[in-house]
């Protein structure tokens, strides 16, 4: 949108020194063939300065809305028509800068203004045919008083009429053909402008990949030693209970880093076997578990709809991108996080609710911590025919998030049970 709003205020500032050039070409060629403008035409032309001055002054400014640029190219017919209809009516050569504001409306506008302006050129051309000839019509019109004069201004009108139809032609063509092509033009650039997007995510993805794998190698050691040193320490505080206790739950911690990072060789080495076949309900169930595991802390509400036991290939990708998903939430509300997860034969959707702030859609990435986890888990979820979409669980009232993940699955059986709700929370 800020995009076509840049795009119309800079076509309004080509149109007012287009406008100003037509003008002073206009008064420019008057004076030097010797024509001396009548009071009324002189009016029409301040008019028409007085239009370019205000589409001067509203160029000034950063942004403009399609219709109001509508608006100032319709402003050319409030001194054009009847500058024309004082100043040689429609055999004035001046009359074929009807067409300018056809073409930038074809050029730049959707098809609907493109024909609404073709219809209105038409129509004045038309109505300047009939009602303002031309001078020599006047003179000599088709019913002349002698034979001569008869010819001479049938001849004129023959030529008025094959004028009026090579203009209704350029009209038609400039309505339908220009603006299908600068419309397929528009297409190709917002195309170019998807694809420059996906690259740069691609590369992205491809420096944080590098990053986590430089970062896993690096862990590797240090982890190592807190293992080695939290074995020590348990060794030596045999009779603490509670000092026991936290140890053990550091050693837990510690063996969830090293398996974390084990699954990320694994995968490193052989990215093929990245699905897995289970039941979904069993795999939301894991997914759940081994978060609980990294946020003891977490609460959540779960609510499942879909075929009991229904064996699934789920990607191992999808449980990484679930899981950052449920830290965002955890990390934007202390409430309890509403988790709700419905299958079919066909698809897989998990919607995740917070209580938060709520984001702005077009930030979802930048609205909170670096947003690693929602690029790399939109990223992954398109990889595999998916999609990632987070939007205000209240819209308009910025409260709360929804993240909601779409992926299409493959059943290796076809379910026959129904599963029934479940509710859970820990804490």
């Amino acid at each position: 949108m800020q995009a076509q709003q840049h795009t119309a205020i800079t076509n309004l500032r080509r149109l007012t020194a287009l406008r100003a050039i037509a003008l002073g070409g206009y008064i420019a060629a008057s004076v030097l063939l010797g024509d001396t403008l009548s009071t009324p035409a002189l009016a029409f032309v301040g008019l028409g300065a007085v239009t370019t001055v205000i589409s001067g002054w509203r160029g000034r400014r950063q942004s403009l809305q399609q219709l109001e640029f509508f608006g100032h190219l319709l402003m050319d017919w409030l001194w054009l028509p009847p500058l024309l209809a004082f100043s040689g009516g429609a055999a004035n050569p001046f009359v074929t800068y009807l067409l300018v504001p056809l073409t930038i409306a074809a050029a730049t506008l959707p098809r609907t203004y493109s024909w609404l302006m073709a219809i209105l050129s038409i129509a004045i051309y038309t109505g300047l045919m009939v009602m303002f000839p031309g001078a020599e019509s006047s003179a000599h019109g088709p019913h002349g008083g002698h034979v001569n004069g008869a010819a001479t201004g049938m001849d004129f009108y023959r030529h008025l009429l094959g004028m009026w139809a090579t203009f209704v032609f350029s009209a038609l063509l400039i309505a339908g053909f220009v603006n299908r092509m600068a419309e397929t033009l528009r297409q190709r650039d917002r195309h170019l402008h998807q694809l420059r997007q996906e690259q740069a995510r691609r590369e992205q993805i491809l420096s944080l990949g590098t990053l986590a794998a430089g970062t896993a190698h690096e862990l590797a050691s240090p982890l190592q030693t807190i293992a080695l040193l939290v074995e020590e320490l348990q060794a030596r505080q045999e009779n603490s209970s509670a000092l026991n206790e936290d140890l053990t739950l550091l050693q837990q911690q510690v063996n969830l880093c090293k398996e974390a990072l084990a699954q990320l060789r694994e995968r490193a080495r052989d990215p093929e076997q990245s699905e897995e076949v289970q039941p979904v309900s069993a795999f939301i169930a894991r997914c759940l578990e081994r978060w609980q595991l990294l946020r003891p802390d977490a609460r959540f509400r779960l609510q499942c709809d879909g075929p009991a036991d229904t064996q699934a290939c789920l990607p191992l990708t999808l449980e990484q991108a679930l899981i950052n998903l449920l830290n965002n939430a955890a990390d934007a509300c202390r409430e309890p996080v509403s988790i709700a997860a419905q299958w079919d034969v066909r698809q897989l959707e998990i919607a995740v609710t917070d209580r938060g702030p709520g984001v702005n859609p077009a930030r979802a990435g930048e609205s909170r911590g670096f947003g690693i986890g929602l690029i790399l888990g939109e990223a992954a979820l398109a990889q595999l025919g998916g999609a990632l979409t987070v939007n205000d669980a209240e819209p308009g009232r910025g409260s709360g998030t929804v993240a909601r993940i779409r992926l299409p699955i493959r059943l290796p059986n076809n379910p026959s049970e129904s599963a029934s709700g479940t509710e859970g929370e820990l804490s």
